[in-house]
């Protein structure tokens, strides 16, 4: 199963590298309309709009009928992880500011990639392993298995090293300690404990904390990363400069910096809103305002 699977979206990975940026657009296009006449998921993707551009219906009908289209075309080009990345990478994806990333490796401490669902997530890793960057992605396992060892292959076989959710902790340790650079992402949702509710869109939701505690446990320099496609069909990996630790006298630093790494991914969003993955149920949980002395607890409420 595993192997004729495989030959299979090699092929069809392959298929789309080659293909002429024209074709890819035509067919991103009509599988994207065909998704959005299904509802494919709907009812989340407009309420997800809805909190992000409460006021402005038209805006939201627009982003709606184009994020399709981007989630279709971001799906085919996952393909490519199984055949035809790299030339694709080399030819199409241009990185940004590594000049912020070699700074902060001179600090010999490790370092940690803020991002987020935003364009092409599996794009934006490998254009950065193949630049030099060692990094590690913290993400989850997919499923049936055999998908997930394909998938896992094609990141090796571009450089990016992986290490999935639940137990995680020990491997990102391990990494940074030998001055290693680790990417994670916080635009999804995360209940307590290790979840903590910030605003987002406005409305205070469980947020990943893990960022910001892994930053000030190990004195780490954060930097953010956004990541997003052009007119002309280029995509950027923009390595932004570091987010500098906000410190406070009431024992709530990692909410604050949370919110902080938070506020930073809403705007890369607000920049090409069609592109991010609206289709995720990113508010659960109390959406209720923030309580008085809420982050000194230390946890988000369920």
């Amino acid at each position: 199963m595993k192997y004729l699977s495989g030959m299979l979206l090699g092929l069809m990975g392959w298929g789309w590298a080659l293909s002429p940026l024209r074709i890819q657009r035509m067919i991103s296009w009509i599988m994207g309309r065909v998704i959005y006449l299904i509802g494919i998921r709907r009812d989340v993707v407009r309420e997800n709009l809805d909190r992000a551009f409460f006021n402005d219906t038209q805006k939201k009908k627009e982003i709606e009928k184009k994020f399709y289209i981007e989630f279709a075309q971001t799906s085919f080009e996952v393909l490519m992880l199984f055949g035809g990345l790299s030339y694709f990478i080399k030819k199409r994806v241009e990185l940004r500011g590594i000049e912020h990333w070699k700074s902060a490796k001179e600090k010999g401490k490790g370092v940690l990639f803020l991002s987020s669902h935003l364009g092409n997530w599996e794009l934006m890793a490998a254009r950065g392993a193949l630049s030099g960057i060692d990094l590690m992605l913290v993400t989850k396992k997919l499923k049936p298995s055999w998908f997930h060892e394909l998938i896992e292959e094609g990141r090796a076989k571009v450089g990016v090293l992986a290490t999935y959710e639940p137990q995680t902790m020990k491997k990102i340790i391990r990494h940074l300690k030998k001055g290693g650079t680790v990417g994670m992402i916080i635009d999804q949702y995360s209940g307590p404990p290790v979840g903590i509710r910030v605003p987002v869109f406005g409305i205070p939701v469980g947020t990943p904390s893990v960022v910001a505690a892994v930053a000030r446990r190990f004195d780490l320099p954060v930097l953010p990363v956004k990541n997003y496609r052009t007119s002309d069909g280029k995509h950027i990996v923009e390595i932004l400069p570091e987010k500098k630790w906000v410190e406070s006298s009431q024992g709530d630093e990692i909410a604050v910096n949370t919110a902080l790494y938070s506020k930073e991914v809403e705007s890369h969003i607000y920049e090409v809103p069609e592109q991010w993955l609206w289709s995720h149920r990113r508010f659960k949980g109390d959406l209720g305002p923030l309580q008085e002395g809420e982050w000194t607890q230390g946890r988000a409420r369920s």
